[in-house]
């Protein structure tokens, strides 16, 4: 029998027994499931360092981010722990959970743990808890709607495009050629075709088409950001 090794770190015990009677829903008849808990930043350290010496590893990991720190060790939160996780136990799939949004928390996060899973606890009920950590489990990721509007908005405002820069975006959307891109922005060809090149250099790590482009913007949202503008209206 398969058994899926399970690290469940949060500072409320109630909360992780409810996660744990969910995941064990999703056990079959071929796989079993270990739990391993912990209510702080401390008492993750040391269990961390107990399966670490035992040469056993976490297969998935769900830290709360607010945690009773750990000075000793310099671990302050859930995300400190993640990363402790990711040194120890590199192929754990990490899930973290919160109850806050607030930008600088969910940018560092990611930037930090770049976590397979990231939950806004107000997002979810236990259905798509459930579904969340299948999809996790079967190699996809998972981040809730306010985590990923918070961390589209992060990176729409890193990219600094402006108004002109949403024009040509929008343009796109609609299949506007290049070339005729004048005759709705008040700038020459050439200028137009500097701007689009360096979008396409911010949203698209390898070569792509007109449409690429404007999938790259769809994924982070920029046109429910465009629609707001003035310039629209």
């Amino acid at each position: 029998m398969l058994t899926k090794h399970l690290f469940l770190v949060d500072d409320h015990p109630i909360t992780v027994d409810g996660y744990k009677n969910l995941i064990s829903r999703t056990k079959t008849a071929t796989t079993d499931i270990d739990f391993v808990t912990a209510y702080s930043c401390e008492e993750a350290y040391n269990r961390i360092s107990e399966k670490h010496n035992d040469q056993e590893n976490f297969d998935v990991a769900l830290l709360d981010i607010s945690l009773p720190s750990y000075p000793a060790r310099n671990l302050q939160t859930g995300i400190d722990v993640a990363k402790l996780i990711r040194h120890y136990f590199p192929a754990c799939k990490i899930i973290l959970l919160t109850m806050q949004s607030e930008p600088a928390i969910v940018t560092t996060a990611i930037h930090e743990v770049n976590p397979e899973g990231f939950i806004l606890k107000n997002d979810i009920d236990a259905t798509s808890f459930v579904t969340a950590y299948q999809s996790i489990t079967l190699g996809a990721s998972f981040y809730s709607n306010t985590i990923s509007k918070v961390q589209n908005n992060a990176i729409i405002k890193k990219l600094n495009f402006d108004a002109i820069d949403l024009q040509i975006l929008l343009l796109l959307d609609k299949k506007i050629k290049t070339k005729d891109m004048p005759n709705y922005i008040d700038l020459c060809l050439s200028a137009i075709e500097k701007r689009k090149t360096n979008i396409k250099n911010q949203l698209l790590k390898d070569k792509g088409n007109n449409a690429a482009i404007v999938t790259a913007a769809k994924k982070y949202d920029f046109f429910k950001f465009i629609k707001n503008l003035a310039f629209l209206t």
